[in-house]
């Protein structure tokens, strides 16, 4: 089956987002519990748990592996539950933005779910 770019877009910006969580780990970016509106978590935690869940589902996601697909729907609809709550509390672009896009990787990944045939032992 051809691979679709959409797919490819949708692995490639989900490592994109895990690296610049780790970098911004290590170098002291912007407070991501407040953005994913769990202020009572520390800042560190929040930011070293996106970076080990969002790089091996994104490479994974790339690779089209069966469950993978299940994975970033998962997320791509906590990241649309909690953009719309913080949509709807602060009004701000950003949160917005936040709520299209997953939208959009929820759409593209429901209907390309066929194209995950590839099997975990295939990618290692």
């Amino acid at each position: 089956m051809k691979k679709s770019k959409v797919i490819t877009f949708i692995g490639g910006f989900y490592i994109f987002g895990g690296i610049i969580s780790f970098l911004s780990l290590l170098l002291g970016g912007s407070p991501l519990n407040t953005v994913f509106a769990l202020p009572d978590i520390p800042d560190y935690i929040v930011k070293f748990l996106l970076a080990i869940i969002y790089i091996p589902a994104g490479y994974l996601f790339l690779k089209r592996v069966k469950f993978s697909n299940w994975m970033i729907l998962i997320l791509a609809v906590l990241t649309f539950c909690i953009s719309a709550e913080l949509t709807t509390t602060f009004d701000a672009q950003p949160y917005i933005g936040n709520m299209l896009y997953s939208l959009f990787v929820i759409i593209a990944t429901i209907t390309r779910r066929k194209e995950f045939t590839n099997n975990i032992k295939s990618t290692i």
